[in-house]
């Protein structure tokens, strides 16, 4: 029996393995000033990013289709697939049409589709725990169930320097945008409980930034778990969070990675994304 992981471009990951299960990414698209840009391997991030950056022009973004989805069912008999939350992106519902079109032409096939409610890291470490538990041997209803669980059981924390691209789309005012840059000020927010982005607050750049973040993941639940975070375009801190993560839980297992372009576009330049277990 073949058991696949599959994750729209909103996991930031395109690792043929996770967790020793295959894997598939399928990609979204971006639109910036009439240019389609697909969030696959191809792409080339740094020159996106920089289209990104120089746009004054209203954005947008599109869900695989249908058939992207179709596609990636091929060759697999259980399936458990991982989307970006459905109150950003119609991803969800595109994936859940095709494992109901698929099933019925391949009725011995198990497909679920979960709406991970999050973005990015914290769909990682879901799609993560869903290849421990195949790996230990849960059938396929249990393994719905303790994903289900483990959704409950893991968070999201960004942390946004530019708003620029939130303002060109009507997301946040062009002047608190403006402003936000000119006083140094980070806009930090969380995944609410219905998969929205909720932004929880502003603080000050500097030394004690990363300090005030880990306070902020404590508040969220974080006792030391594991902690995925990515940037866009800013490793440097990245590490920085790590390390102020590891000065108050020394036994926390942290992983670093950039963004791909869906994120990179909801998260700009010098963004983080934190996913991390309760």
């Amino acid at each position: 029996m073949t058991t696949k992981i599959i994750t729209d471009s909103g996991a930031n990951s395109l690792d043929p393995i996770i967790g020793g299960v295959a894997h598939t990414n399928v990609p979204l698209s971006i639109m910036v000033n009439g240019q389609t840009w697909r969030d696959d391997d191809r792409l080339d991030l740094s020159n996106f990013l920089a289209a990104l950056k120089n746009t004054k022009t209203t954005t947008s973004t599109a869900c695989p289709s249908v058939g992207d989805w179709l596609t990636a069912f091929e060759g697999a008999d259980e399936i458990f697939v991982l989307t970006i939350t459905s109150a950003l992106s119609g991803s969800y519902n595109a994936a859940v049409q095709a494992a109901e079109m698929y099933m019925a032409d391949h009725p011995e096939t198990k497909i679920h589709v979960f709406d991970t409610k999050s973005a990015g890291p914290q769909i990682r470490l879901l799609a993560s725990q869903v290849a421990v538990s195949i790996n230990h041997g849960y059938s396929f209803d249990q393994i719905i169930e303790l994903t289900n669980a483990q959704i409950q059981q893991t968070d999201l924390l960004f942390v946004l320097e530019e708003l620029d691209n939130l303002a060109n789309n009507g997301r946040v005012s062009p002047a608190i945008a403006k402003l936000t840059h000119l006083l140094n000020l980070y806009v930090y927010g969380t995944a609410s409980d219905a998969g929205e982005f909720e932004m929880l607050g502003k603080m000050r750049g500097g030394k004690h930034l990363f300090r005030k973040l880990v306070k902020v993941m404590e508040k969220q639940g974080y006792v030391g778990g594991r902690v995925f975070i990515d940037h866009v375009n800013c490793r440097e801190q990245a590490e920085k969070l790590a390390k102020a993560i590891a000065e108050v839980f020394p036994s926390s297992i942290i992983n670093i990675s950039p963004c791909g372009a869906l994120c990179s576009y909801y998260a700009e330049n010098g963004g983080l994304m934190i996913g991390f277990e309760k």
